[in-house]
């Protein structure tokens, strides 16, 4: 944002007036008034005033093309958001446990239904017993 100060004075100090002059003093600041140090910068724009009116109207188009896209964000976003979100990738959990407390299933299905309604983990293997 520093970057833009200077930039921004040095444009407040050309529409003033063409007879104020401008200095660069040390650090990337500007005066009206002479500083130790400072150089006299010349703060005339040299565009024509077809070129000004260019720059003027491309930055109105990319003004508009700017708030058409976030119109176009905003309109993507309240699509997406009524559309339900994945909340994992595994089977549904919620569907299949009212099945799975009906039935008293064995320790070996009861092993397999339990994985089936987990993500998935990695374990290391256990280390060979000599």
């Amino acid at each position: 944002m520093k970057h833009w100060i200077p930039v921004l004075t040095l444009a407040f100090v050309t529409l003033g007036a063409d007879a104020a002059p401008v200095y660069r003093c040390g650090g990337g600041t500007y005066s009206q008034t002479p500083c130790p140090g400072g150089a006299m910068v010349e703060a005339t724009d040299p565009r024509s005033a077809a070129q000004r009116a260019e720059a003027r109207r491309l930055a109105a188009a990319e003004k508009r093309r700017a708030r058409e896209m976030e119109r176009d964000r905003m309109a993507q976003e309240q699509r997406s958001a009524k559309e339900p979100a994945i909340a994992s990738l595994g089977p549904e959990r919620a569907a299949k446990a009212p099945a799975q407390a009906a039935s008293k299933p064995s320790s070996k299905s009861k092993r397999k239904a339990k994985s089936q309604n987990e993500d998935f983990r990695a374990v290391a293997p256990k280390a060979a017993q000599p």
